[in-house]
């Protein structure tokens, strides 16, 4: 071996050595070993689990008999002419309410 790679494997060993003298390394080895970490990890697949059964039953289709999705589909354009309906209501009332102020101002003018 070259002086160069007994060089590095002895560098790396004591860098390894040191790390895992650390206290700090040494309680994270231990928590990541133990049954805390297991039970935690766990849980939170569980809790994704069921956050993402949750997602997909939300955007799943929906499961309709060809009759109720036609009687969907006949109620959005009642719902969509009602609307439209209301929307010119609310363009006519505009236009009374500015004829009516354009009346008064002519009253006050007399």
């Amino acid at each position: 071996m070259t002086d160069k790679n007994k060089d590095f494997k002895s560098s790396s060993a004591e860098i390894i050595s040191d790390l895992l003298s650390n206290p700090r390394v040494r309680r994270g080895l231990e928590y990541l070993g133990g049954e805390e970490f297991k039970a935690e990890r766990e849980r939170l697949r569980r809790e994704a689990g069921k956050y993402l059964k949750g997602v997909r039953d939300r955007y799943r289709p929906k499961m309709r008999t060809p009759e109720a999705a036609a009687r969907e589909h006949e109620l959005s354009l009642k719902l969509a002419a009602v609307e439209a309906e209301a929307a010119e209501l609310r363009l006519r009332l505009a236009e009374l309410l500015e004829e009516e102020e354009t009346l008064r101002t002519h009253l006050e003018e007399l």
